[in-house]
């Protein structure tokens, strides 16, 4: 043993220290890493079926609504000059569109379980709102991470999801329902 100003320069062991902590950072570093890819595909999972929820609702068209003010020839030579009323979007039925959405969501949740991602348990709607032309769905879920790590404790996670759409008419000239442009 060397002393020098009155420390030891014993070195031995000290290169195991350094790998046994980097190695150990290294595992918990993969681990994290795991866990949080996990999350990321349970949140994309999620915001899919919200998607498909949101599309199954938007897809009830309000017929009384939708065929108001029908096409006339007043209306066709105002929207040939460029001057017609501005389109609101196709209206739909509010009552069978939340209904639809949520029965989506309860499909999903009671489908196969080959076709939805297991680490998704307690899905729920937390908000839906229907403004007649369009739907706006939230939806949460908690995620179950594959690996607990024991310094954190955390076995899951909330995710949520939020989601709009509409329907929209194709812009374009088409008297009397034939496409021309």
């Amino acid at each position: 043993m060397d002393l020098k100003n009155g420390f030891a320069r014993d070195e031995r062991g000290s290169v195991t220290l350094v790998v046994i902590t980097l190695f150990l950072v290294t595992v918990m570093t993969s681990l994290i890493v795991v866990d949080i890819a996990s999350v990321a595909i349970a949140k994309r999972s999620l915001t899919q079926v919200t998607e498909a929820a949101a599309q199954r609702g938007v897809r009830n068209l309000d017929m009384v609504a939708y065929y108001s003010g029908e096409f006339d020839l007043t209306t066709m030579a105002s929207n040939l000059f460029g001057i017609g009323p501005e389109d609101p979007g196709v209206p739909i039925d509010c009552s069978k569109a939340l209904g639809d959405a949520h029965g989506a969501l309860i499909d999903w949740t009671n489908g196969d379980k080959s076709l939805r991602r297991v680490e998704i348990t307690a899905l729920r709607i937390s908000d839906i709102t229907c403004d007649g032309f369009g739907i706006q769905l939230v939806t949460e879920a908690t995620a179950k991470l594959p690996i607990t790590i024991p310094v954190f404790k955390v076995d899951s996670v909330q995710i949520s999801a939020r989601v709009s759409t509409t329907n929209t008419r194709k812009a374009g000239f088409s008297p009397f329902g034939i496409r021309i442009f």
